[in-house]
């Protein structure tokens, strides 16, 4: 099970306080896209026959990343930098060249503590009319993170956040964050993780039912896991529900989020619901995928293509390097059955420009690359 052995990029630190990124849909809008990294590749196992190479996006500085596709062109929206606004957000049509244009979400609420890096972890549904973007926020009143919705009417944004609370907040545990919008059927549901960082809580994975409009839950919360392997290191965190074929495997991270110890793990689900049982294994760990991969979302490209996105750190030993950025990389996704990456005995090299808008000045940004 594959893919990357290491990538290699720079870009400015993306502050995120320990936990990946957001899930996935079952088929459905999926991105184009390239970015900045350096690679080197690392023997393929698992997986079907594929020739895709892997991509690793230089310069895209995207953790936490989900990719959606509409009418051909790719979006890929990360955790906030201090480069790239409250959502950065990337566009692509061919996963290759990746065109940073700007902040989806300019405008935090008014619970909404602003400009501290703690808006994480962005995933976005079609919806009638268009489109609801799902996110992590810090709320001022509490001091913890929790999870909002915005709307927008395209993919790009400007997405709007009117509400006057959270549309989930487990303050009992100590927060809730990472969500991530999945259908089965025509039903919608969404995951996502509740801190435990309270006396009597473990970190968990939840998902529920949501209302057709994607902005309120339908049903109430379930849980789906919590800890208890060793590799896990005591935490779970960033689920996307891969629904397809009938079956549901819940992609996830575990362990520290900032070190190499951070791995992307399956778990097998008897419904969109649950209940599921973890794989007693990871399936991306550093040594097959970079540096700490995780963030997993699993997407369909224009063709019809499955892929699975995530992140890896651009050094070694990113405890160390306190501006260590975080780039997107691609894999092929095996097209049915459990996730599996596909072999991919190479790795390409994709890349992030800026665009200029019409006055001049400059959307989002193309961070300097280093080796680590």
């Amino acid at each position: 099970m594959v893919l990357v052995g290491r990538v290699v990029s720079t870009g400015s630190s993306t502050a995120r306080a320990g936990a990946p990124g957001a899930g996935t849909t079952a088929p459905g809008p999926s991105a184009g896209a390239t970015g900045p990294t350096r690679t080197d590749a690392g023997a393929a196992t698992g997986g079907t026959p594929d020739d895709r190479p892997a991509i690793a996006v230089h310069g895209s500085n995207l953790a936490d990343p989900f990719v959606l596709t509409v009418a051909g062109v790719g979006y890929a929206y990360g955790t906030n930098t201090a480069d790239g606004g409250n959502i950065p957000v990337l566009r692509s049509t061919d996963l290759r060249t990746w065109q940073a244009i700007g902040d989806a979400l300019p405008a935090l609420p008014r619970w909404a503590a602003a400009g501290q890096l703690l808006t994480w972890a962005p995933t976005v549904s079609p919806v009638a009319g268009g489109f609801v973007l799902y996110y992590t926020a810090r709320v001022t009143a509490l001091g913890i993170q929790c999870v909002s919705t915005a709307s927008s009417t395209s993919p790009a944004g400007p997405f709007a956040d009117v509400s006057a609370a959270p549309l989930i907040c487990q303050s009992e545990a100590g927060g809730s964050i990472d969500p991530s919008p999945y259908t089965s059927g025509t039903d919608r549901f969404l995951t996502w993780k509740s801190e435990g960082i309270r006396a009597g809580h473990l970190p968990t994975l939840w998902a529920a039912r949501m209302r057709p409009d994607g902005r309120r839950l339908a049903g109430p919360a379930v849980e789906l896991l919590h800890p208890g392997l060793a590799w896990q290191h005591g935490v779970v965190e960033g689920p996307a529900m891969l629904a397809r074929g009938g079956r549901f495997d819940l992609i996830y991270s575990a362990g520290d989020w900032h070190s190499p110890d951070y791995v992307t793990a399956t778990a097998a689900c008897a419904g969109p619901l649950g209940p599921c049982t973890a794989a007693p294994e990871p399936f991306l760990r550093t040594g097959n995928a970079g540096v700490g991969p995780g963030g997993a979302e699993p997407f369909v490209d224009a063709d019809g293509n499955w892929w699975l996105a995530f992140h890896t750190w651009n050094r070694k030993d990113p405890a160390s390097s306190p501006h260590a950025g975080r780039q997107l990389v691609l894999a092929p996704l095996s097209p049915s059955g459990p996730p599996a990456v596909s072999p991919a005995p190479r790795v390409r090299i994709g890349r992030t420009v800026t665009r200029l808008d019409t006055a001049g000045s400059m959307r989002g940004s193309t961070p300097s690359a280093s080796a680590g």
